[in-house]
């Protein structure tokens, strides 16, 4: 009976695992919020309804032909209704910017909540963007939202330029992708100016940081065959660059191209022996290889230096879940779990 229960509780976190572990080590608030298309695609025609009796529906096939701005929220949860009113009212802002580009700009709310909270929510802040309804969701599943509030950048001819979450910095994030989408300026000027202390740098530093950025936002945006790409231009310039490589390394285990991944990961560890991602990287590495002893050995070595190391807890229940110990895997997922959740409780604060 014991061993069922363990079976049972091994089968649920492996169903749950890997979608926090993945938002948490790839997306975060950066991330490219939808899952049914990407950046560049045509985005999904949905129908909306309007929060105002008697007007009429909204589609976005009706939008094609002008550029627009949607943000999609919800405010099941006080969390949810605070950035929901945070990013409206960033979009509240940009609003003289945006108009002078001719961008139009829609609120969406997607989780069915009460029209008296939305109307809070918009109060809150201060919106004067006209809001639609996602009835029964059927726009949350199209489009695949998985991070709330959202914000979806679409261009004249329909195609999705770009998406975001909240994130402090998001009204210059926005503004920049406004400006790409328009050509009024390229994605290396828009990075530049979002990072500054890019100034002082040499030339060969700039490109380098320019690709590694460039790659770094692939990846927070799933878009990992993009990211393998800039990181390896950032490499290119400076075959030096550790945490370029170190990138390389994980990215690559997650395509299964495990000789590339050791390649880059042996590359991290000669010039950084104690890196404890490149060590976790590399247990995962030997654990894709067959090595599980040698797996064991090394993560169980990561997880005694830092035991809220859920990256390492995780791959470690992989390889004991290969050598069917049942009841060790169970238990090591469950620290796993335990320790994202105390992540994501300690990032709030």
């Amino acid at each position: 009976m014991r061993k069922n229960c363990n079976l049972k509780f091994v089968a649920r976190i492996l169903i749950l695992f890997p979608v926090l572990f993945f938002l948490l080590s790839t997306l975060a608030v950066h991330a490219f919020p939808f899952r049914e298309f990407k950046e560049g695609d045509s985005v999904p025609d949905v129908n909306l309804s309007s929060l105002e009796a008697g007007s009429s529906a909204l589609t976005f096939s009706e939008l094609k032909g002008r550029p627009y701005i949607v943000v999609f929220w919800g405010a099941d949860l006080p969390e949810k209704k605070e950035r929901s009113a945070e990013i409206l009212g960033v979009i509240e802002e940009l609003v003289p910017f945006l108009e002078a580009r001719d961008v139009q700009r829609y609120s969406v709310d997607v989780q069915n909540d009460d029209n008296t909270v939305i109307s809070e929510v918009v109060q809150k802040a201060g919106s004067s963007i006209k809001v639609y309804k996602d009835e029964n969701r059927k726009a949350y599943g199209t489009l695949g939202i998985f991070v709330m509030p959202a914000v979806l950048l679409v261009d004249r001819d329909g195609n999705a330029a770009a998406g975001m979450g909240y994130s402090h910095d998001v009204a210059d994030r926005l503004k920049g992708a406004v400006e790409i989408m328009l050509g009024e300026k390229t994605a290396e000027q828009v990075a530049a100016e979002l990072r500054p202390e890019m100034k002082d740098l040499s030339e060969v530093e700039k490109l380098r940081q320019r690709h590694y950025s460039y790659g770094m936002v692939m990846k927070k945006r799933g878009q990992f065959d993009a990211a393998i790409r800039e990181l390896s231009k950032a490499v290119e310039v400076d075959p030096d660059m550790t945490e370029a490589y170190l990138q390389l390394g994980c990215l690559y285990l997650g395509k299964n191209d495990l000789a590339h991944a050791e390649t880059a990961i042996n590359k991290v560890l000669e010039t950084e022996p104690e890196s404890v991602k490149g060590k976790t990287c590399r247990g995962e590495l030997l654990r894709l290889k067959g090595q599980l002893a040698e797996a064991a050995d090394l993560l169980q070595k990561v997880i005694s230096a830092n035991q809220e190391n859920f990256e390492a807890q995780y791959y470690f229940a992989r390889v004991q879940e290969d050598l069917q110990k049942d009841r060790e895997a169970a238990e090591s997922f469950k620290k796993a779990y335990m320790s994202i959740v105390q992540y994501v409780a300690a990032d709030k604060e």
